[in-house]
């Protein structure tokens, strides 16, 4: 599995609204993001559990997530604001409250050096540095959600069924066949299957499979061929529907690889969004996030993990 250090690459954000649209170089004032209103803004939560870091994802809306746009001034009162020593954030976590963090330092505290740099960048997205009441509650290495205001999640105690790996293999298999994946293609990789509280469906519950291959991206040698299968399905009477899939097979350099990072309720319409990271090899990752349309699972927001925003200037 994609070891999660990786993620501690993709979170410093240049924001697109979509996959498709490049942030502008020169941002226009009139378009920047307006932070004297509060706006709630979500945020990752990665690292380890002793010290895990924040960076910013976007501005939390009503129908999702919509970009940040700062220039170094936004960004300096974003830091001081948001990541001011002290100020608590609710957690989330398997589309659950986990309780709060608390901020330890921003970026650029006046009395001490910037969290961290980027050689030969002037320009960088800012961090925090955090902490748990009780670390100790949580693995080793966390990939969570953190929001700026409270946002509520629904409550679902229904216990989920036993045994997602068999009917995730079993859907595995069938979406591999139609995307020409083969069985000599899938040996090797790791699988995982597992139940999502996600609100969708007759019974609010989406299953979550995945073929990944543990070297894909850098990690990995970049040579000869590899497969990534991820995908999402909602159960009614025993029935599955696939409501989401992403199946790739090809030159080891040149697949899109996706893995589920976490999920939540960001816009309170009782089902979640669903963080996921995308990357391939020898190429800067990027976060995107899925909404479920009523039908199926689509991406409505992507954000490129660029370290330095020199380059957008």
């Amino acid at each position: 599995m994609r070891r999660s250090a990786l993620i501690a690459s993709i979170l410093v954000l240049a924001v697109a609204c979509d996959k498709q649209t490049q942030a502008p170089r020169d941002t226009v004032a009139e378009n920047l993001t307006d932070l004297s209103t509060s706006p709630t803004i979500l945020f990752t939560v990665f690292g380890s559990r002793e010290a895990p870091k924040l960076a910013p994802i976007g501005v939390v809306t009503t129908t999702g997530l919509k970009p940040l746009a700062l220039d170094d001034a936004g960004w300096r009162e974003l830091d001081s604001v948001y990541f001011a020593a002290g100020r608590k954030l609710p957690v989330y976590r398997n589309g659950g409250a986990i309780g709060e963090l608390e901020i330890l330092r921003g970026m650029w505290p006046e009395d001490s050096m910037p969290l961290y740099e980027v050689p030969g960048c002037s320009r960088v997205v800012p961090q925090a540095l955090a902490r748990f009441a009780d670390p100790s509650i949580f693995e080793e290495t966390v990939e969570f959600l953190a929001s700026s205001a409270p946002l509520a999640q629904p409550s679902d105690t229904r216990p989920f069924p036993a045994d997602p790996e068999a009917q995730g293999m079993t859907l595995a298999s069938a979406v591999a066949a139609a995307a020409d994946i083969g069985a000599e293609d899938l040996n090797g990789l790791d699988f995982h299957a597992r139940w999502l509280r996600t609100g969708v469906g007759a019974n609010g519950r989406s299953l979550l499979a995945s073929y990944i291959d543990p070297d894909a991206g850098d990690l990995g040698p970049g040579a000869g061929s590899t497969a990534v299968l991820v995908l999402l399905a909602e159960d009614s009477a025993g029935t599955f529907n696939t409501s989401y899939q992403h199946a790739r097979v090809g030159e080891a350099r040149s697949v899109d690889f996706r893995r589920v990072i976490n999920y939540a309720d960001l816009d309170g319409d009782g089902k979640a969004e669903i963080l996921m990271e995308q990357w391939r090899y020898a190429a800067i990752p990027s976060l995107v996030l899925l909404k479920h349309n009523g039908v199926r699972w689509a991406d409505a927001f992507s954000v490129s993990a660029e370290w330095c925003t020199d380059q957008r200037r």
